[in-house]
């Protein structure tokens, strides 16, 4: 049976996990084998994707595993700090599981009845100590790709065994592991990540591109040819009129054209998704991350102070740059989804008080403009307890503190 510790060590892992989190032993015996099938769909996972693969073997090779201090924890020991032992199992399951990580806690906090930051926490002292078991006693599976989609392939039956259908379907869903459970091991001996494409099928492929090449030049000779001489009447009353739909759709493309430059400048996008299902991307860098993480984590009851670089101003202008945009209008809309959460704007300028507070009201206003009720923004001077960073321009700083409200018992 696929697991993180030997079976000797498991009543000691079960009472450290409650002790940690929280929850009672007996929520903990019910959560950790759905965290050891978790663990197992990313590793399984990994049998389609090379590239994930090698970054797992050079993450086990060179990341300096806190060995002693899991060994400690597996061990009992109190007042222990867990925190490069927490570091480490993020970094797992920044491999095996991207971007994955919120919406599983979602959902199996809802089915489990518990604490999505107490699953979260849980699940990262799994994945870390398993990178434990991994060097140690499978590392062998690490020998080459084949290898490792071997070994996992041969315990991917044990995920029925440890979670209930209902729960392994919805960790199916959410790792997208359904071709993966369907994997024999023969299979493997056609698996290649560089996959060569057949000549028959290269010559194909670039027959359909110079066909259309053609069709479109076609197009391009008979639109300047023939429509050339067509005169273009322009009424002056209606010239600097756009639809309003237009303007919508022109909104939704520039959003999606800044978060497509933003995608490249960062290097990577990270796909969020709300309770009701709703999924929105964003750049990984983006304060957005963290006030998603905020709105949804239930026991963060303390204001949330994000010093926002993506949104800036034009030098001594006080006009708002262009750039970004994307982040008003996603943040109204996160805002909107959680009515209790008010933000307070702090902009900063190098000019003076004046013109700093002018700014914060720019801030307020695309906020609004985005669909976020005035009454839950409030515009603040830089005080002593919010002051800009020293190493960064003061045109390229907002302060944004979002607040949740007190509820009355």
């Amino acid at each position: 049976m696929f697991g993180v510790v030997d079976v000797d060590q498991r009543k000691n892992l079960v009472q450290q996990l409650a002790a940690f989190t929280g929850e009672k032993e007996a929520k903990i015996e019910e959560l950790l084998p759905v965290w050891e099938a978790i663990l197992l769909g990313g590793l399984l996972k990994l049998v389609r994707n090379r590239i994930r693969f090698n970054a797992l073997y050079n993450f086990i090779l060179q990341k300096p595993i806190p060995e002693e201090r899991m060994r400690s924890f597996l061990l009992v020991e109190k007042g222990l700090e867990l925190d490069p032992i927490l570091r480490y199992g993020e970094g797992m399951m920044g491999i095996l599981i991207p971007d994955k990580k919120s919406a599983i806690a979602m959902t199996m906090s809802r089915s489990l009845h518990c604490k999505s930051s107490s699953f979260l926490k849980g699940l990262s002292l799994v994945f870390s100590l398993y990178g434990l078991r991994l060097k140690e006693v499978d590392y062998p599976a690490l020998k080459d790709w084949k290898s490792f989609g071997s070994y996992f392939i041969d315990q991917k039956d044990d995920l029925n065994s440890l979670c209930s259908p209902k729960i392994l379907l919805s960790i199916s869903e959410i790792l997208l592991l359904s071709d993966i459970l369907k994997l024999e091991m023969t299979h493997l001996d056609h698996m290649e990540d560089d996959r060569e494409i057949p000549a028959s099928r290269f010559q194909l492929k670039y027959l359909f591109y110079i066909f259309g090449i053609l069709v479109l030049s076609g197009i391009v000779i008979w639109y300047t040819g023939f429509r050339a001489d067509e005169e273009v009447v322009m009424n002056p009353e209606l010239e600097e009129l756009i639809p309003v739909d237009s303007l919508t759709k022109l909104n939704d493309s520039l959003t999606r054209a800044v978060l497509d430059s933003n995608a490249l400048k960062n290097d990577s996008i990270s796909r969020l998704t709300w309770p009701d299902g709703s999924l929105f991307e964003v750049p990984k860098k983006s304060i957005l991350v963290s006030l998603h993480a905020y709105l949804l984590d239930s026991t963060a009851t303390s204001p949330l102070e994000l010093q926002a670089n993506e949104v800036y101003f034009e030098g001594p202008s006080d006009a708002l740059a262009a750039t970004d945009a994307y982040l008003f209008k996603l943040m109204a809309s996160a805002l909107n989804k959680s009515k209790q959460v008010d933000v307070k704007v702090v902009a900063f300028s190098d000019l003076d008080d004046k013109s700093a507070l002018k700014r914060g009201f720019i801030v307020k206003n695309r906020l609004v403009g985005e669909g976020l009720s005035q009454k839950r923004i409030e515009v603040s001077n830089a005080t002593l307890d919010y002051v800009p960073d020293p190493n960064v321009a003061a045109s390229h700083q907002v302060l944004f503190i979002f607040s949740k409200k007190t509820l009355l018992k």
